[in-house]
């Protein structure tokens, strides 16, 4: 094989891996209506449970989710922590894969990541880029301080407020 042969094949393949993770992912991720106009993302973590971006959450009532088959389904909110800006969702038991939760432990600075949301209507989306560092201690609302962030050198468009952080495998390392 020529050289450029060789280039186009590896590029081909890691779009295809990363189409691949997206859609592997996109699986467990939903649009949340708990706000006006944008819709935000979330995550189905565990059975009836869906984990998003507390900042997203603007009303404690007649919150919905739209699933990946794009059937809306009623959401009841039960719990929130703006320190660490999640919240927590519960919905009607429903045929929905739960997320494929990793372990950040093998997260490399450097590691190509991407986030994968559910805007709204408009379908799954993503975003790709590194991690830029790891281990961050963030200052929270409380006065305190929550370890363990990852920072990133990753868009996030409108409506990416709590989508997954994926691995290039398609496994949920956390929360955008």
């Amino acid at each position: 094989m020529e050289p450029s042969s060789i280039e186009s094949s590896t590029l081909l393949a890691l779009s295809n891996n990363l189409a691949d993770a997206v859609e592997r992912a996109g699986r467990a991720v939903v649009a949340v209506n708990a706000r006006h106009r944008i819709a935000s993302s979330g995550v189905h973590w565990r059975a009836g449970v869906i984990v998003t971006a507390e900042h997203t959450v603007r009303r404690d009532e007649e919150i919905t989710v739209m699933l990946p088959d794009n059937r809306t389904v009623a959401a009841t909110l039960i719990g929130r922590d703006s320190s660490t800006d999640l919240a927590v969702l519960k919905i009607q038991e429903v045929e929905l894969p739960t997320a494929e939760i990793g372990n950040t432990d093998t997260l490399k600075v450097g590691n190509l990541v991407l986030a994968v949301a559910r805007p709204g209507e408009s379908g799954l989306s993503a975003s790709w880029g590194v991690v830029s560092a790891k281990g961050i201690a963030q200052r929270n609302l409380c006065w305190g301080t929550t370890e363990g962030f990852i920072k990133l050198d990753l868009s996030l468009y409108p409506g990416f407020s709590g989508s997954s952080l994926v691995d290039a495998t398609g496994t949920v390392m956390g929360i955008n």
